[in-house]
């Protein structure tokens, strides 16, 4: 279902999420392939035996996607966001999956 300039694109769409387009559109995607492989093994594989809601994985797999994505921008694992005001420079998580842990755990079974 293709979405027109009204409509808001899907919450999942990474590309659109890390503002990526032209040549950044196939790197986005890769990233977001990437970030199911990680969120899919941590939550036991893409069957979910432990139920963890639609929404949880897909919030996760784009966070994780977008970490994965911002990488590439980040020399030495630092970069900086250009915004209003001057740019701060700020260090990348090295797990890229800490962003997806408050997402996902609820869910999962602890170990006793």
């Amino acid at each position: 279902m293709a979405t027109s300039s009204t409509t808001p694109p899907p919450a999942t769409d990474l590309a659109w999420y890390v503002d990526a387009i032209d040549d950044d559109a196939p790197y986005a995607e890769r990233s977001k392939h990437e970030a199911e492989t990680l969120v899919h093994g941590f939550i036991g594989g893409e069957n979910n035996p432990f139920g963890v809601p639609v929404a949880a994985v897909e919030r996760a797999v784009l966070e994780v996607g977008a970490d994965l994505y911002y990488r590439r921008l980040a020399r030495n694992g630092i970069t900086s966001f250009e915004g209003d005001m001057a740019p701060q420079p700020m260090r990348l998580n090295r797990d890229p999956m800490t962003a997806a842990y408050p997402f996902l755990r609820p869910f999962l079974v602890s170990g006793l």
